[in-house]
């Protein structure tokens, strides 16, 4: 088979991926990571500092191993969080009457609460990577106008601008379609990503 027709396909097969993946966002949404996505939360109030590890672990007993995440929150580690997709009355009292088994504490089951907490924002969990990926985009993009500019500076500012979108989209729509968690690790993939698409944008001018 010539290289032109596989390119083609696999154009097609990533712009079909693409539309899988807009569809799914569309109905569901991304999976956000625990620590980013709606969830429910109970605080506990432990009076001496506590070894995370273990509490981890017997959370994971009361949560029959559901997706959980333990925090300490004051500088004295005596502050527990607890947040995990959904927490039944049963299974808080279950909790803090286990704690209560390990720590010595006051607070009781009746007196914890089940907090309901809203997801962050896409846009608050990223903003910080924004201006460092749009200046480094533009840098490599007058780099490769500038290197390039004798192929056409359209067709060369079109493959450095297309190539990179249309690999974002399709990772993007790779971890809608298989639900992978979306927090701290996905500036790294889409990073990999962009990395990727301009090693192929210079690959593409050398022709």
């Amino acid at each position: 088979m010539k290289k032109k027709n596989i390119k083609i396909i696999a154009i097609a097969i990533m712009s079909l991926v693409i539309l899988a993946g807009i569809v799914v966002v569309g109905i569901f949404g991304f999976n956000k990571e625990l620590r980013y996505g709606q969830g429910q939360v109970i605080n506990v109030y432990v009076e001496q500092m506590v070894d995370v590890t273990n509490i981890k672990k017997l959370v994971n007993e009361c949560l029959a191993g559901k997706t959980n995440m333990v925090q300490t929150v004051e500088i004295y580690q005596d502050y527990v969080t607890i947040k995990a997709k959904e927490i039944t009355e049963e299974q808080k009292n279950n909790i803090v009457n286990k704690l209560k088994e390990n720590y010595e504490f006051s607070q009781t089951a009746e007196d914890t609460t089940i907090e309901n907490v809203t997801a962050t924002k896409y846009i608050d969990i990223y903003k910080k990577y924004i201006v460092p990926f749009a200046v480094s985009g533009v840098i490599v993009l007058a780099y490769i106008v500038i290197r390039y500019h004798k192929k056409g500076i359209l067709k060369v500012l079109g493959r450095t601008i297309i190539i990179p979108v249309f690999g974002e989209l399709f990772l993007l729509s790779i971890i809608a379609i298989t639900r992978i968690p979306v927090g701290r690790y996905t500036p790294v993939l889409v990073i990999a990503m962009y990395i990727a698409s301009i090693m192929m944008v210079i690959r593409e001018n050398e022709k």
